[in-house]
């Protein structure tokens, strides 16, 4: 007979994995200054998220084609960029300018960068707009 180590492994009731909701991902490619910040806690109460449990804000370096497929998990919603086009994220969407795709697995919003959302209300709208049809859409029975 082969000798075997054996091994005791306490039971415990505390879980060690930290389960990502990452419900909503926002993707830019600046430093945030407070207002934007404050700009991006304004929608995700307004898609009604929690900013601080369900949303991931990823800043992607300069110059850095990074595939966001590492940060989608099975809860993502919803991804918005903003002004970098889905390409440069690793992502095959065909979208050049602002605007929402439905895909299986997660909705895809192409905002203006938040720079420019900052100064253009006509951007701000727009992105409004693309909100309000990814929250109905969120709200209708699969037929």
């Amino acid at each position: 007979m082969l000798p075997f180590s054996t091994y005791n492994i306490p039971d415990t009731t505390t879980n060690e994995t930290v389960q990502s909701t990452n419900r909503l991902i926002f993707v830019l490619n600046e430093v945030l200054s407070d207002q934007q910040f404050d700009l991006l806690r304004k929608i995700s109460a307004a898609l009604k998220t929690d900013f601080d449990k369900d949303v991931l804000v990823h800043i992607l370096k300069k110059d850095s084609n990074q595939s966001l497929s590492e940060f989608i998990v099975p809860s993502t919603e919803l991804i918005i960029s903003f002004g970098i086009a889905p390409s440069g994220l690793g992502l095959w969407i065909d979208l050049t300018t602002s605007g929402i795709r439905f895909l299986e697995e997660f909705s895809f919003i192409l905002a203006n960068a938040i720079s420019d959302l900052e100064k253009n209300a006509n951007a701000k709208k727009t992105l409004w707009s693309h909100m309000q049809l990814f929250m109905e859409m969120r709200t209708q029975p699969y037929a």
